[in-house]
C-alpha cells in the first residue's frame, strides 16, 4: 500500500501526453493547448512511440509503435497503429521479434462539443496481422469506444471517462477467444503552456476467464516548440490476473502535430 501511495503522489506530480488546440475544442484556457490524451480532441499528427512491459512469469514484452492520427472536418477522425513487437518468451517454432498486430479506427466521431464538456464515440478493428503467434493475439477484433471530458478551468484540469470494448470476430481457431471491457479515467493537470502531468487508472474486465484488473499509468510531457511534443510514462500493475495487466511499464514517445 506504501508503493502505491507513493507512486500516486509521483506520477501525480511529472506525468503527461501533449497536444495541440484549435480555436473550437475542450481546453482549460484560451491561451493553452489542450493534451492529446483527452480523447474528446481531434486533430491531425504522427507519433513514434516505444513500451516496454515487465509481465507476470518474468516475461518482458516491447513494441514500437508508428501511429498516424487524421481529422476530417470539426467532427471526424481516422488512426492507423501499425506495432513492431518483441516477446522475450523464446520459442524454436515461432519469431520472438516483427511486425504485430495493425489496428485502425474506422471512424471517430464527436457527437458534442462545448468550451467545456464533449462527448465521442469511435469504432477500430485489431487485425491479425502478426505471422507469429508470440507476437499478436490471433484474431480480428473490433472495438467501439465512447468517451466524456469535462474541463475543469479553474482547477486547470481536464477530466475525461473513456468506456471500451473488445471482442474478437476471426482468425485463428486455436487461439483464444477475446471479450473484455476496459474502463478508463483520465486526469490532466496543466502546470505551463509547454508542461504537464496526467493520471490514467485503467480497469478490464474479462468474460472469457472473469475477474477485473487493474493498471494505474501516468505521463510527462513537454513541448519545446509548439507542434513537436515528448514525453515519459510509468506504470503499474495494481491487481488482477488479466493479460493486458503488466507488473509494471515504461514508455518514450514523440510526436509531431500538423
Amino acid at each position: 500500500m506504501t508503493k502505491l501511495l507513493c507512486l500516486f503522489f509521483l506520477l501525480y506530480q511529472i506525468i503527461p501526453l501533449y497536444g495541440q488546440v484549435e480555436p473550437d475544442t475542450l481546453n482549460v484556457s484560451q491561451n493553452e493547448r489542450t493534451n492529446a490524451d483527452d480523447p474528446s480532441q481531434f486533430f491531425s499528427r504522427v507519433e513514434l512511440f516505444n513500451e516496454f512491459q515487465h509481465l507476470p512469469d518474468n516475461v518482458n514484452f516491447n513494441q514500437t509503435v508508428l501511429r498516424t492520427v487524421l481529422k476530417i472536418g470539426k467532427k471526424l477522425t481516422t488512426r492507423l497503429d501499425v506495432p513492431f513487437v518483441y516477446n522475450s518468451i523464446s520459442s524454436p517454432d515461432y519469431a520472438q521479434f516483427g511486425l504485430g498486430d495493425i489496428s485502425f479506427r474506422l471512424l471517430g466521431y464527436k457527437f458534442f462539443q462545448s468550451r467545456t464538456s464533449a462527448l465521442t464515440a469511435s469504432i477500430e478493428i485489431s487485425l491479425n496481422t502478426a505471422q507469429s503467434p508470440l507476437r499478436g493475439t490471433g484474431k480480428n477484433m473490433i472495438i467501439p469506444l465512447i468517451s466524456y471530458s469535462a474541463a475543469l478551468k479553474k482547477q486547470k484540469m481536464i477530466l475525461s471517462m473513456a468506456f471500451q470494448q473488445t471482442n474478437s470476430f476471426s482468425g485463428d481457431e486455436e487461439r483464444e477467444t477475446v471479450s473484455f471491457s476496459k474502463l478508463q479515467a483520465i486526469l490532466i493537470k496543466v502546470w505551463t503552456t509547454k508542461t504537464w502531468t496526467v493520471l490514467a487508472p485503467e480497469w478490464y474486465l474479462d468474460y472469457v476467464h472473469g475477474g477485473v484488473s487493474m493498471n494505474l499509468e501516468a505521463r510527462m510531457a513537454y513541448a519545446p516548440v509548439r507542434r513537436f511534443n515528448i514525453w515519459a510514462q510509468a506504470g503499474v500493475g495494481v491487481f488482477g490476473d488479466f493479460i493486458a495487466r503488466y507488473d509494471w511499464d515504461g514508455e518514450v514517445g514523440v510526436r509531431y502535430c500538423f
